[in-house]
């Protein structure tokens, strides 16, 4: 039984009022969460969970707002991210209010249990199907201060390391990954209309749209909202010729008869390895290029992606393999 079906569970049995659920995931309880309380947010800024909320007939937002009697919990892959998560949880209940979180054993169950009772002042868990579900209410005991330092460690902000803005729970957030600083390396001269498919918060853009003059139109592609608020930050000084996108990049409706696509694709869905979401994601970038467009991608060494670009293209060839990647070229 997975942590957000427990976590669903437990919320249906113990809470009433008006709720929230930060990290909202789609599972069979979701619906009758949303029906049995006077009023609901889900919260949730990655499109595809979105559009699955959407799917079902309910609303989701990228942010909650307001007060709740009660306020789920999914951590995410970042524990930076979770417990700032875990303190707006705590920050938006009335006193009194009841904050419930769940979490899998092996994605930290217990160290996500002693924050809630370092934040709470207390905290009650139980442990069912190698998961843990924990909870607490806002009372007196509750540490603000805490709360409030976990807050801004999440928050959007200059990094040092590669000079961009980022923040906890995106990609690579705190360094430049090394596939995408290859890619860089290996880029020929670019001009025209262009896309950079999963942009993140936009380290490849930055640097191509500073070192390409000629670029005319840049789409910016990416799921997470989050990743986009940071990449708009990071190319306000081409605003003119930006423009960000929050969709599914699995998905039709991307740009089309571009000149050139860059691409370092994903290749996980939350935990979980999933080759056929990058696989999904080239094959549209390749249907974004007009014919005689090229299309440049870097991923991990062992990574199928060279039957999806003899699908879709007339020519393809691996540029270079180091350091554990390949860079693959492409022609529509």
């Amino acid at each position: 039984m997975p942590a957000v079906e427990l976590l669903y569970q437990a919320g249906l049995s113990s809470l009433q009022g008006n709720i929230a659920i930060i990290n909202t995931q789609v599972e069979a309880h979701l619906r009758e969460l949303c029906l049995r309380f006077e009023s609901y947010q889900l919260q949730q800024s990655f499109k595809p969970v979105c559009d699955e909320i959407t799917n079902m007939g309910l609303q989701s937002k990228c942010e909650i707002h307001g007060e709740f009697d009660g306020v789920l919990v999914l951590p995410s892959k970042n524990k930076l991210l979770s417990l700032s998560n875990m303190a707006k949880a705590m920050l938006s209940l009335h006193e009194n209010g009841k904050i419930i979180m769940a979490c899998a054993n092996v994605h930290g169950a217990k160290s996500y249990d002693a924050a809630l009772k370092k934040l709470a002042g207390h905290a009650s868990s139980t442990s069912k199907s190698k998961c843990r579900v924990f909870s607490a209410h806002r009372n007196a005991d509750f540490d603000e201060g805490l709360a409030k330092q976990w807050l801004d460690a999440a928050a959007i902000q200059h990094v040092e390391a590669h000079g961009l803005w980022s923040q906890p729970g995106l990609f690579s957030w705190d360094r430049a990954d090394i596939g995408s600083q290859l890619l860089l390396q290996y880029l020929p001269e670019l001009s025209g209309d262009g896309m950079d498919l999963c942009c993140g918060y936009g380290l490849l853009s930055e640097h191509i749209l500073k070192k390409f003059s000629d670029i005319r139109q840049w789409y910016m592609v990416d799921a997470d909202n989050t990743a986009l608020h940071c990449a708009k930050k990071n190319t306000l000084a081409w605003q003119d010729k930006v423009k960000l996108l929050w969709q599914d990049a699995q998905l039709a409706g991307l740009p089309k008869k571009l000149d050139y696509v860059v691409c370092n694709p994903p290749f996980h869905m939350g935990q979980d390895q999933d080759v056929a979401l990058g696989q999904a994601i080239v094959a549209q970038g390749c249907r974004s290029l007009k014919r005689g467009g090229n299309i440049y991608i870097v991923a991990n060494r062992k990574l199928p992606y060279e039957e999806v670009l003899v699908k879709h293209l007339r020519s393809h060839h691996t540029v270079i393999e180091t350091q554990g990647f390949k860079i693959m070229h492409g022609v529509r």
